[in-house]
């Protein structure tokens, strides 16, 4: 018993090590996107391997398929479970695609609270989802006392304003001309035209608003060119009085023009350096490190399983090692991103592997107290998990990273995992 352990603890140890050489690479080196997706491909297809002969096969020649179907039903809601929640608290940017997750679901929330303050502006109503969309994230917050000049009549447009609160005067000269409320646009005809402002701005009363400066107007029209003709058509279209009825129309189409906005929420519009820093410090060091043991201890378990019954994988010893290279490596990179020093990056790779070895160790006592029927169940649920990792994190970052390129690593990988599981038998 104690040579079974010491064997899984170096089984373990083994299979990890290939963790510290990905946080060097991260931290030293970063790799093209086709040598990664290449990297990641080939280990997809060699864990698939291991997991069709040296989990699936095994488990079903000693218990039968019902403990493959509970343990790989379980393997994977739990994997699941626990790494959104890890995702959830700072763990995201470990990976590319968590990455995405984690930023597609901040930009809903962001919509989903600037939309509940703009729904009732009917101009924005005449633009297409995507063009609201690319507004959203431009609009700054304003707060002004009475007696501010927004606009002043003859001055350059450098900005056009949404108003979510309060009254302004329009003056055209020292006349007035007309009274703004919550809902309506102004300042948009000298961002188009590029001519100075027609007409004076002045609030009447405390007001918040929305801004948007000439710089940003003019970079979301190279995105959306035909921008520029629905705020023309916008102009054409301003209705300055309502009726009852209409208000409530008004308020069904607004929820139905509110849920098409944030259904066209994307995680594609180009983040600056500034958003890129804020996405990082959003992050948790710690977090990263959490879901990528995750990521790591069912493999490690079933290596000490595999010990523990005296059965020695050197494909699935391989798989391994393989595929914890580009997953340490987009880890570090993560954390570097994040202000973690590299002395501690490999610190905590370091506590990764050691964790590992300690795990498989575990897996492997795990036999000694358990029949065959529950570590067919407990190997299967590890199985579950490292293909649940595999078709949430490595597989469709592999493709992201290289294209239809992959096929031809995952498939080798796959190939190869085969013929060292034949060596082994032959």
């Amino acid at each position: 018993m104690p040579t079974v352990s010491l064997d899984a603890l170096f089984q373990g140890l083994l299979g990890a090590s290939s963790l510290l050489i990905g946080a060097l690479l991260g931290i030293c080196w970063q790799p093209g996107r086709v040598f990664s997706a290449a990297i990641m491909a080939f280990g997809s297809g060699t864990l698939l391997s291991a997991i069709a002969f040296d989990i699936a096969e095994p488990v079903y020649e000693a218990s039968g398929f019902w403990p493959i179907l509970t343990g790989f039903m379980l393997g994977g809601t739990l994997f699941t479970v626990v790494i959104n929640y890890i995702d959830d608290r700072g763990g995201f940017i470990r990976h590319p695609s968590s990455s995405r997750r984690f930023l597609y679901h901040h930009r809903q929330e962001e919509t989903s609270e600037i939309l509940d303050r703009i729904t009732h502006v009917e101009m924005l109503h005449n633009l297409t989802p995507s063009e609201v969309q690319a507004i959203i994230p431009l609009l700054k917050p304003l707060s002004v006392e009475p007696g501010v000049t927004l606009c002043q009549e003859g001055d350059p447009g450098n900005a056009m304003f949404i108003i979510l609160s309060g009254e302004a005067e329009i003056y055209k000269g020292p006349q007035l001309m007309a009274l703004l409320g919550p809902g309506e646009m102004f300042g948009e005809m000298a961002l188009l035209t590029g001519e100075e402002r027609s007409a004076s701005v002045i609030a009447r009363t405390p007001m918040e608003l929305y801004e948007l400066d000439r710089g940003d107007f003019e970079a979301m029209l190279t995105r959306s060119p035909h921008l520029a003709s629905g705020l023309s058509r916008i102009l054409a279209r301003r209705l300055r009085e309502t009726t009852q009825s209409r208000a409530q129309q008004r308020e069904e189409s607004d929820e139905h023009w509110r849920q098409r906005v944030l259904d066209s929420v994307e995680v594609d519009f180009p983040l600056s350096e500034q958003q890129f820093q804020q996405l990082a410090k959003s992050s948790a060091p710690l977090a990263i490190l959490v879901g990528t043991l995750i990521d790591n201890i069912p493999e490690a378990l079933v290596i000490g399983f595999n010990a523990g019954i005296g059965h020695l994988s050197s494909s699935f010893l391989m798989a391994v090692f393989i595929s914890n290279i580009p997953e340490a490596l987009s880890s570090s990179i993560g954390m570097k991103q994040a202000g973690t020093s590299a002395q501690r990056i490999l610190i905590l790779w370091g506590g990764a592997v050691l964790l590992s070895g300690l795990t498989a160790t575990v897996g492997s006592m795990l036999t000694n107290y358990a029949n065959p029927w529950m570590v067919g169940t407990a190997q299967s649920l590890a199985g579950g998990a490292i293909l649940a990792m595999l078709s949430s994190t490595m597989m469709p970052e592999a493709y992201e990273l290289g294209g239809g390129s992959v096929t031809f690593s995952t498939i080798a990988g796959f190939l190869v995992g085969f013929w060292v599981v034949t060596l082994s038998l032959g």
